[in-house]
């Protein structure tokens, strides 16, 4: 809902709140805006203090603009947003993250990129809509919100505090996995606000008794405060109750039976709608299936009794159990989900089937309109008792519905979908290969929303459901998913996988080239670096021989990690060359990103850095062509390397705190690690442990225990002044001195841990590291990597380990 508060009600108790509101309006107005959560239990005012911030902002000629998240299960994506960003002529960003089709066969990480995008742009048309008129946002209910309207929250959020928009946002506490993962994410961020309620005390509940027309009773007071436990819904419910009874005859035992055993309206709800005729009373029932909001004609549709919907509803709203939402004829809500539960908590177990398989009849109509409907009629033919081809249709449905949330880029609904419609298919009896379809669909959804762990887990039964329907095409798929994640096991697992797809002799060319592709990345994620140079040669072949160049760009990305050594320098620019080719072929502007980063690797290798200095100009002409934020991310990096190299301290440390910080928005810990090694080199370099942040330690003991991590993790000890806990962490690395390893992280790992190889006089990891760097001395012109750090020549530390010995 836009432009519209819901009714009127009575504010109690509050004053101190609402002045605390008014305050944050007033600096939002002023350039200063923020994000306020307003929580609490159900029915303890929040909606009725947002709707009086709104009131005073409309009063004083400010544009208040609402939306509300609903808790029916398949309500289309951004649902809370839709109408928000339609007034403030967002409908172009709206449509790309609502709308924008993304073909199923397109790349995850670009469509990842999109989404990204496409939030970007619509927290931009949202403070831009604020700079030009005086605007004030409230979104409601955001416990039940979809991922991708949280996913925008958290991307508008980040750009407040620079802006004139305040946004109010009411939740109830504890509730909602999405919602609390999204708070902990928004709490890392500047200017967020969080209020809590408390329960009404006993003069907030006297004023509101006397506002409903009660009279004056300091017992009753004291009654109604106990029984409702400070509850703002339940006092404003009990008022109606008792101010329909005669003045001075309240029986507070009369009242405990209307009320029931406790603080619930579920009870006062029936006693408010005894006086309704079964026709409005059936007609709620109707909508109480439908959910909190819903339309006249729809709920009618469901009831089904030819009842007079206009005088039902308007006999509903006179005793306060509805309220129509105004600029939207036809559309009313409960007035608050509490009342709806009550109702439909009434429904025998034969009339709520019944209704919610007259609800699915009357949504598929719609919802082959509008496919991202078809989680609604998902949702009610589940709780229809159906039978085994209803189960087929729910499936079906809920597949519908997940196609059209990926190409609304909302990937975790998608998932949830998804989950639906496999849990669905199976109960109906679902085969072997419709099983790793479904999985596979669902393993691409969850890579697509970040979920790695469950994506390769189901990859892996989907892998298994194609095998036993014989469908190695799908098996090859199963493979392809997870791309991208170093992590020893994953790689493992992949590798396992793609052994398994490769053994089809009828493996079509460009799938095996994705294929072979795919293995030579686990082999040197695995420092299996030989056997990868070889499996991402034959890639290359493959994919040349298929004429597929989004195949050549996985066999090249492949080939990249498997020629890591310096030696392979001029290899790797003219792959990076190749890549850019590709890249503008197929539309993948974070593939393009990608080459100009494995060209700038070469060029410091080939100490040109005139040409490091031209490439990072592309990456940034990139990043502000696309607003892509990961192709900022790499802007910052390169940008940070560069300026360290320079011995420009103060811009490194600028650009890789601004890169740590979009990596936090992003979601990325990964890349967030990245401006944290960073901190640890800086730090090192310069002698000054103030250089390192304050929550380093906590991050590191939350990453992967690979030895390029613990190798920081021993420096920034060492840095502190806890030498005892330095080398305790440094002897767990003792096996980087295995001859012949041959993973180009252990280079990493050296290069931190050499003023510790130093300070601890370890002449046997000293040898170890001369080995290892000395093949560099004649090849390399400065080790490193623009996207961490470059640390310049490598004949800078050769002659400092024999130091360790003397």
């Amino acid at each position: 809902m836009a432009d519209a508060a819901l009714g009127p009600g009575v504010l109690a108790g509050r004053d101190r709140e609402l002045a605390t509101l008014r305050g944050w309006r007033a600096e939002a107005l002023s350039g200063r805006g923020r994000l306020v959560v307003l929580t609490g239990p159900p029915g303890i005012g929040k909606t009725r203090l947002a709707e009086e911030l709104a009131d005073g902002a409309r009063r004083g000629g400010q544009r208040v603009l609402w939306g509300r998240a609903v808790e029916e299960r398949g309500a289309p994506p951004l649902w809370p947003w839709r109408r928000i960003l339609d007034a403030v002529g967002g409908v172009e960003e709206r449509d790309r993250l609502a709308g924008e089709r993304g073909s199923d066969g397109a790349r995850s990480d670009d469509l990842a990129a999109v989404r990204f995008r496409a939030a970007a742009a619509a927290a931009a048309a949202l403070t831009a809509a604020a700079r030009a008129a005086d605007l004030l946002i409230v979104l409601e209910d955001l416990h039940w919100a979809d991922h991708a309207s949280l996913f925008l929250l958290r991307e508008l959020a980040a750009e407040l505090p620079g802006s004139r928009l305040l946004v109010l946002a009411t939740c109830r506490e504890g509730d909602g996995d999405p919602w609390r993962a999204t708070l902990a994410d928004l709490a890392r961020l500047p200017g967020l606000q969080v209020m809590r309620l408390a329960p009404l005390g006993e003069a907030a509940v006297d004023e509101m008794l006397q506002i409903a027309g009660v009279a004056r009773d300091p017992d009753l007071v004291r009654f109604v405060h106990a029984r409702s436990e400070g509850n703002a819904l339940y006092v404003a419910t009990l008022a109606r109750v008792l101010a329909a009874q005669p003045s001075g005859s309240y029986d507070t035992a009369a009242i405990a039976r209307s009320a029931g055993g406790s603080a619930e309206v579920s009870h006062l709800v029936s006693s408010l709608s005894d006086g309704l005729d079964d026709g409005a009373r059936g007609l709620l029932a109707a909508a109480s299936v439908l959910g909190t909001e819903f339309g006249a004609g729809l709920a009618a549709a469901v009831c089904g009794d030819g009842v007079d919907v206009t005088a039902s509803l308007s006999a509903a709203e006179a005793k306060g159990l509805v309220t129509r939402l105004p600029n939207r004829p036809g559309t009313w809500r409960f007035t608050h989900a509490l009342v709806r539960d009550g109702i439909y908590a009434s429904l025998r177990d034969d009339r709520r089937i019944a209704l919610h398989g007259r609800a699915a009849a009357a949504l598929e109509p719609l919802a082959r309109e509008a496919p991202e409907r078809g989680g609604e009629v998902a949702a009610h033919l589940l709780q229809a008792a159906p039978d085994r081809a209803a189960l087929q249709q729910a499936a079906d449905w809920a597949a519908a519905a997940a196609a059209a949330a990926t190409a609304a880029l909302a990937f975790e609904d998608a998932a949830g979908y998804l989950a639906t419609a496999l849990a669905t298919a199976e109960a109906a009896g679902a085969s072997d290969a419709e099983r790793a379809r479904l999985l596979i669909e669902l393993a691409t959804a969850e890579y697509r929303a970040g979920q790695f762990a469950t994506s390769l887990q189901h990859a892996v039964i989907a892998a298994d459901a194609a095998e036993r329907g014989r469908r190695l095409d799908l098996l090859a798929d199963a493979a392809l998913v997870v791309r991208g994640i170093g992590h020893h096991p994953v790689a493992a697992t992949l590798l396992g996988l793609c052994d398994r797809a490769l053994a089809d002799l009828e493996c079509p060319t460009a799938r095996r080239a994705r294929l072979l592709a795919q293995r030579a990345s686990a082999l040197a994620e695995l420092g299996e670096i030989e056997a990868a140079d070889a499996d991402s040669a034959s890639a290359m072949t493959a994919a040349a021989a298929a004429d597929d160049p989004t195949a050549e760009l996985d066999a090249i990305r492949a080939r990249i990690t498997a020629l890591w050594a310096p030696q392979h320098r001029a290899e790797r620019l003219r792959l990076g060359t190749r890549a850019l080719e590709l890249a503008a072929m197929t539309g993948q502007p974070l593939a393009a990103v990608l080459a100009h980063a494995w060209r700038i690797d070469a060029a410091y290798q080939l100490l040109n850095l005139q040409a490091v200095d031209a490439e990072i100009v592309q990456i940034a002409q990139l990043a502000e062509s696309t607003r892509l934020p990961l192709a900022r991310w790499h802007l910052l990096r390169q940008q940070a390397s560069r300026a360290a190299l320079a011995g420009q301290l103060a811009i490194a440390r600028e650009r890789s705190e601004e890169a740590r910080r979009l990596a936090i928005r992003l979601q990325d810990p990964s890349g967030a690690g990245v401006s944290y090694m960073f901190a640890v080199w800086l730090a090192r370099v310069r002698g000054d442990a103030a250089e390192l942040p304050a929550d380093l330690l906590d991050v590191i003991a939350a990453a992967p225990p690979i030895s390029v991590v613990r190798a920081g993790l021993a420096m920034a000890l060492f840095v502190l002044g806890r030498t005892d806990e330095a080398q305790a962490v440094y002897e767990t690395l003792r096996q980087l001195a295995v001859p012949g390893d041959k993973d180009i992280r252990t280079i990493g790992a050296f290069l931190q841990l050499m003023d510790l190889i130093i300070a601890f006089r370890d002449t046997e990891m000293a040898r170890a590291c001369y080995d290892r760097l000395g093949p560099y001395s004649a090849q390399a012109g400065a080790v490193g990597t623009g996207l961490v750090v470059v640390f310049g020549s490598p004949h800078w530390p050769l002659g400092r380990p024999d130091r360790a010995g003397a």
